[in-house]
């Protein structure tokens, strides 16, 4: 199975939804998101291959200790790039700022691992370099050719 940008933002949404309520459903994600139920149980059942979650039937969805991880991290990142991007006057709505920071951190992510290494000029060393030398073995089991976009 391949992991593509839209399982990452499925597992984003999940993520910051758990943390306003702990039972998380198929309607939230789906209103979160903007998209059908359906949309959304096809997406649970990817997600439930690849391990990051496990939904019980006709219930609430609960992310794996790895989906857990991986989603936290991911949402530090998305959280630092959304705090930054106001400063650089580029006049969005706090919703297109969060939507933007969200594809910046998932297809940076993407682009590293298939560069199979971090563009660290600066030579920082951190929690942020060492969490995604963690994932990028994951993504680049799974990484989907089309989730990058020029």
């Amino acid at each position: 199975m391949e992991l593509r940008e839209s399982h990452l933002r499925y597992l984003l949404v999940i993520y910051e939804l758990g943390k306003v309520k702990p039972d998380v459903g198929t309607a939230d994600i789906a209103k979160a998101l903007d998209c059908s139920k359906a949309s959304v149980t096809n997406m649970m059942s990817t997600l439930m291959e690849l391990g990051l979650l496990v939904r019980e039937r006709y219930g609430k969805i609960y992310l794996t200790d790895t989906g857990f991880l991986l989603a936290r991290d991911l949402f530090r990142c998305v959280e630092e790039i959304h705090q930054r991007l106001p400063a650089l006057g580029l006049g969005m709505t706090a919703e297109e700022s969060k939507n933007l920071a969200h594809t910046i951190v998932l297809n940076l992510l993407i682009q590293y691992v298939r560069a199979h290494e971090i563009n660290n000029l600066s030579g920082y060393t951190g929690e942020y370099v060492d969490k995604l030398y963690q994932y990028i073995p994951l993504i680049d089991e799974s990484v989907y050719d089309d989730d990058a976009r020029s």
